[in-house]
């Protein structure tokens, strides 16, 4: 039983050790301005596809494709 406590212990050791070092990339990463530019760029291209498929235009084609599809269903 002790072997199974020390075999715990050491995987938690090593798995600390694991995640420091994953932080620490993570964080020097974020700190890279190429990486906030291009994470900036992505949020305001996510920002103009919502406001998009959001749009009153776009909710009336998705109606009149339902329409569509339904009459096509019942045929």
């Amino acid at each position: 039983m002790t072997g199974n406590g020390e075999k715990a212990f050491k995987l938690l050791r090593d798995s600390g050790t694991k995640v420091k070092a994953s932080g620490t990339k993570l964080y020097s990463l974020a700190k890279d301005p190429a990486v906030q530019a291009k994470a900036k760029q992505l949020a305001e291209d996510g920002q103009k596809l919502y406001r998009l498929a959001t749009s009153p235009e776009a909710k009336r084609a998705y109606k009149q494709a339902a329409a569509v599809l339904k009459k096509t269903r019942r045929k």
